[in-house]
């Protein structure tokens, strides 16, 4: 796994805004340190070389996400299985 960033605020809407030096692609599973999954990348936005995350968070209490402000959150670092159609065979 790969060190996303540190949580620091909640948002209005509940989702989790974190900042990182990495730009993480939108859909991404993030995982808690102990490897339990938290939510996935929702938007980025802010400067290029240290962008702001938006975390959708699957936690429905938001009373329970404003106690993990500062915890470090991570991506995984296996490749993105793509979507869509595949390429044709040729016979």
């Amino acid at each position: 796994m790969k060190k996303l960033g540190k949580i620091s605020h909640i948002s209005n809407r509940g989702r989790v805004i974190l900042r990182s030096d990495k730009t993480p692609g939108f859909g991404l599973a993030v995982f808690t340190e102990d490897k339990k999954r938290f939510g996935t990348v929702y938007d980025v936005f802010g400067p290029t070389k240290e962008p702001y995350i938006s975390v959708k968070v699957y936690e429905k209490d938001p009373k329970k996400l404003e106690k993990r402000v500062g915890e470090t959150l991570y991506i995984s670092s296996k490749p993105i299985k793509k979507w869509g159609r595949g390429k044709r065979k040729k016979k």
